[in-house]
């Protein structure tokens, strides 16, 4: 009976050592490929010129966003990738989520690539972009994520465009 009551202890602190060492695995598993991806995504993105301003031939404004990229991953150099920009506003709901429908070509040496997308929502004043570039089919990002806030531009007057009149005198 006493032999019986140890193999039981015996069995439960194996158990418990198993598990312990699961999870010790499992954290390790988990945050290794986690920490390799950010430094091996592909392609480096940052902010260029960007805006957010009303459009003149319709109600609605336009998200503009310039992306300047580097390819650092020399197999994405002269293939079809995407980019996916997902419009927020101030509160943080999801506006609108645009990409490029047959994607572009990332070139050997970077370059700029605009994303642009419009909505009818005039009431907004501010929003924020995340843009990301991804693999042709949008399944995996492969670059780091740019976030940019942008207020709204006013819509330019005439009077702001020409200027103050010239004075004629006789």
């Amino acid at each position: 009976m006493v032999e019986k009551a140890a193999m039981t202890k015996l069995s439960s602190y194996m158990i418990m050592l198993g598990l312990g060492l699961l999870m010790v695995g499992s954290i390790f598993i988990i945050s290794t490929p986690s920490a390799t991806a950010q430094g091996t995504q592909g392609i480096t993105i940052s902010a260029g010129n960007s805006s957010f301003y009303p459009l003149t031939n319709t109600d609605a404004n336009q998200v503009k966003v310039n992306v300047d990229y580097t390819v650092d991953d020399e197999s994405l150099q002269n293939q079809v990738i995407n980019a996916v920009m997902a419009v927020f506003s101030p509160n943080g709901t999801l506006l609108k989520t645009t990409s490029f429908p047959t994607g572009f070509t990332a070139q050997s040496d970077g370059g700029t690539q605009t994303i642009k997308t419009s909505f009818k929502d005039k009431s907004l004043t501010s929003v924020t972009a995340n843009v990301t570039f991804t693999d042709a089919t949008k399944s995996r990002s492969i670059s780091n994520v740019l976030t940019i806030n942008l207020d709204l531009e006013e819509t330019p007057t005439v009077g702001s465009l020409l200027g103050t009149r010239p004075s004629f005198q006789n």
